[in-house]
């Protein structure tokens, strides 16, 4: 059984719990003042995270709000994920940023966990930085691509997973085996697909030219084959609910990116960076 913290000292200043619908206010008011003026996305996740759990704010004596956050999540039996930090403007370049990811690498050595990953905007000099003191790997750079101009157009399509070949996924290769998915990066094997089916995200073109698996929202998490076989599956994707708008990431360097132009996805010019420690 994977622990989660209930409630819990990780230093002598910080103590975390796990968050509430209540905190959302109080949070949502200093995290916009982060970002030069730009709203935090923070405060429209906020009630879409807490029904999942593993989102924990951090209190410190004398303060009469939550003064940090953090996300943790359980990708898969090996792989752990922490996201969603934010350190009060007031309190940052105090460490409170290294105290929270050693708690989270603690943490996910405490359950066997073979990696521990993150995100960050590829501006964000602060976590890139973290990351080389902390010997986290840069994994790979990704940009996110929108697109909505695409008729929409159903095709013959299958949801078995055995169908798929995933050594002979080119794009997935050239991301050493990962995918991004609902904004973490994790391992695309065949569990991992077979998780994706029973979620109904699988869609497998008749004629096994290409793949793609699809989030309920547009999310393009992964995609295979030609332009021929992309363009027909994004098309598909185009005629399901809640899919009028696709975004897709393109890792830096890959054969996907090579296709962007000619499928007409549009640079959304937003870039992140991907880091992943082994703990083994």
């Amino acid at each position: 059984m994977i622990y989660m913290p209930t409630t819990t000292t990780i230093s002598n200043r910080i103590s975390l719990r796990p968050a509430t619908l209540a905190d959302r206010e109080p949070i949502v008011a200093w995290c916009n003042t982060l970002w030069n003026g730009h709203p935090d996305y923070i405060g429209d996740v906020w009630e879409y995270w807490l029904p999942q759990g593993h989102l924990y704010v951090g209190e410190m004596a004398g303060w009469p709000v939550p003064v940090v956050v953090l996300r943790l999540r359980v990708l898969s039996p090996t792989q752990a994920w922490f996201g969603g930090l934010r350190i009060h403007p007031e309190l940052q370049g105090q460490g409170l940023g290294r105290e929270l990811i050693d708690y989270s690498i603690a943490w996910a050595k405490s359950w066997g966990a073979a990696t521990i990953g993150y995100m960050t905007e590829r501006s964000n000099q602060r976590m890139h930085s973290m990351a080389e003191k902390l010997n986290f790997a840069n994994v790979g750079f990704i940009e996110w691509y929108e697109l909505n101009d695409l008729a929409p157009a159903q095709a013959e399509v299958l949801y078995d997973p055995s169908l798929v070949d995933l050594s002979q996924a080119s794009n997935l290769q050239g991301q050493a085996g990962r995918y991004v998915y609902q904004w973490t990066v994790r391992n695309l094997d065949q569990a991992e697909l077979e998780r994706c089916a029973e979620r109904q995200e699988l869609y497998v073109l008749a004629d096994r030219s290409g793949w793609m698996i699809c989030e309920h929202d547009g999310f393009i998490a992964q995609i295979e084959g030609d332009l021929a076989a992309q363009t027909r599956l994004l098309a598909h994707a185009r005629t399901l609910p809640e899919c009028e708008n696709l975004l897709t990431p393109v890792w830096q360097g890959s054969q996907q990116a090579q296709l962007m132009q000619q499928l007409n996805w549009r640079d959304t010019n937003e870039a992140y960076s991907l880091f992943e420690l082994s703990l083994t």
